[in-house]
């Protein structure tokens, strides 16, 4: 095998063995009608690692209201350790919610700051509406240092000039 071969292949297998698995994404698609106290729990499952879940929601909301009334819709994000809790609660996400249109929101990224076997969504509404699409609980693992990067190229090096030295 040559040497070029050899570097490659160690190369590889540094990169496979060193850099952490892609976060895994767990993603739910809801179509769910909530009214003043919704919730939804989720079975999460956590990579090896993980520091915590990142939780995202965007949907379309339709309201089953008049047309001259506005109600708020509150979403949260809970985690825990079993199916009944206890729950930690991220911060409130709010919207109003005009009647008779279809509405837009998106939650943006709440980065939670443990991780949890079961995760839920829990929705607070003002009035009666349904909404619909993709509830994200994402575990998320630190990423490898840069320094530590480093050390892997440089000791790659070292056995390339090592490995060129003793022919």
């Amino acid at each position: 095998m040559s040497q070029t071969c050899r570097i490659f292949g160690l190369a590889l297998v540094s990169l496979v063995c060193f850099l952490p698995a892609a976060a895994r994404a767990q993603t739910e698609t809801l179509f769910q009608t909530v009214g003043s106290d919704t919730v939804r729990s989720f079975a999460h499952t956590s990579l090896p690692g993980a520091t915590g879940i990142d939780f995202s929601f965007s949907f379309a909301i339709a309201p089953a209201y008049a047309a001259d009334v506005t109600h708020t819709l509150v979403v949260d994000f809970e985690w825990g350790p079993t199916e009944t809790g206890p729950w930690t609660i991220s911060p409130d996400n709010v919207k109003s919610i005009p009647g008779a249109a279809t509405a837009f929101f998106s939650s943006g990224v709440y980065h939670g700051p443990a991780d949890a076997p079961w995760v839920r969504i829990h929705f607070y509404a003002g009035g009666i509406m349904t909404v619909s699409g993709p509830f994200n609980h994402i575990s998320t693992v630190p990423e490898p240092a840069a320094a530590t990067l480093l050390m892997l190229g440089l000791a790659g090096l070292l056995w390339r000039r090592r490995q060129g030295a003793a022919r």
